[in-house]
């Protein structure tokens, strides 16, 4: 495969990154299950593999989404129950869904975490394998 000369914009990587897809081509799949991340894209080669502490900006990602979420649905639930704001309710599925949005957002923080470095730091790709 070649790569082509003209970089992707951010909407389009960010498009193959919701779409758990490589950066660089779009076609190959990052991932060989839901937590489980392919070495290098199957299609152009890419290496996914990268230094100690560059997942800390998907981690960065997934908590911003999940605390996002979380405010998102705070601010609509006390609204939409004032003055007796319904605590309980509010309580268990903020905790619920803290819990389980982060694994299920999980693949997808490190797709568009790939994206939005790649977007920034256009010598990236040169990291082929």
């Amino acid at each position: 495969m070649t790569r082509s000369d003209s970089p992707a914009g951010l909407s389009q990587l960010i498009a193959r990154g919701l779409r758990k897809r490589c950066p660089i081509c779009g076609i190959g799949r990052v991932f060989r299950s839901w937590f489980k991340m392919r070495d290098a894209c199957p299609h152009c080669a890419y290496s996914f593999s990268r230094e100690d502490g560059y997942w800390v900006g998907a981690l960065i990602v997934n908590i911003a989404v999940a605390e996002v979420w979380f405010a998102l649905l705070f601010a609509a639930v006390v609204l939409a129950t004032m003055p007796d704001v319904a605590w309980q309710p509010l309580l268990v599925v903020g905790v619920v869904t803290n819990g389980l949005l982060p694994a299920l957002f999980y693949p997808y923080s490190k797709t568009l975490w790939m994206a939005v470095h790649l977007y920034f730091v256009p010598s990236a790709r040169s990291e082929l394998s």
